[in-house]
């Protein structure tokens, strides 16, 4: 009897140890998790470097679906100077821009952003800041940047 109970005690004792240990562990990578995020978020050039791309994406969809004709140079690609000036008078109705939604670039780069799921949804709303129907890439960028990451008490 004594054995026995000896028995299971060393191992409620040995399974008590297992599970502060699993505990602790769990906690240092939910930590990890935060200040990873955090930090990516604090991250200014990661953030430049999206909206570059998501620029260019955008741009590139939307002389596709507004049939421009735009003409290119012929060295390639364009600077990032020249991609602002010629995409500044964009103008991207709700229709258009569900459709760049859609795009699996444009949703890896809203994801890589951390713009939730939820806020994806009624974005275009969010972005039109003005209320004209339209957005141009000053309220995209303007608005992408508050949507990052979790929500805030100031949100």
């Amino acid at each position: 009897v004594f054995a026995i109970v000896q028995l299971l005690l060393t191992f409620g004792l040995f399974n008590v140890i297992v599970a502060i240990f699993v505990e602790n562990v769990l906690a240092a990578a939910k930590t990890n998790d935060q200040l990873v995020k955090k930090h990516r978020l604090r991250d200014q050039t990661y953030l430049g470097n999206k909206m570059v791309e998501l620029l260019m994406v955008f741009w590139d969809l939307y002389r596709e679906e507004e049939n421009c004709e735009v003409p290119q140079r012929t060295s390639g690609k364009m600077s990032l100077e020249e991609l602002v000036e010629r995409a500044a008078p964009m103008q991207v109705s709700v229709t258009v821009f569900n459709k760049l939604c859609r795009n699996s670039k444009v949703r890896d780069i809203f994801r890589d952003l951390d713009v939730a799921e939820e806020d994806q949804t009624n974005l275009f709303e969010a972005l039109d800041v003005d209320g004209s129907g339209t957005i141009d890439i000053e309220e995209l960028f303007e608005g992408i940047a508050k949507l990052r990451g979790d929500a805030r008490r100031s949100d």
